[in-house]
């Protein structure tokens, strides 16, 4: 049985199918706004303090590389 997906824009139910991805997955688009998702996301948002911290050392000059190690 498929689960019921929701469009994360509109929470709309019109959903089919459009393809996949590069990676694979399976692609959806929403009838009503046209958006297109995949069910399961591979990447993580990144919290607001940790971008908030980013921003503060890279006002202090310190390279990417730098924070890169520091932070992950």
């Amino acid at each position: 049985m498929k689960p019921y997906l929701l469009c994360p824009t509109y929470s709309s139910d019109g959903i089919m199918k459009n393809g996949t991805t590069r990676r694979g997955k399976q692609n959806y688009k929403c009838r009503d706004c046209g958006r297109q998702f995949v069910e399961d996301l591979q990447w993580k948002p990144i919290d607001p303090d940790r971008k908030t911290m980013i921003d503060y050392l890279l006002l202090e000059k310190i390279p990417l590389a730098g924070i890169a190690r520091v932070v992950n």
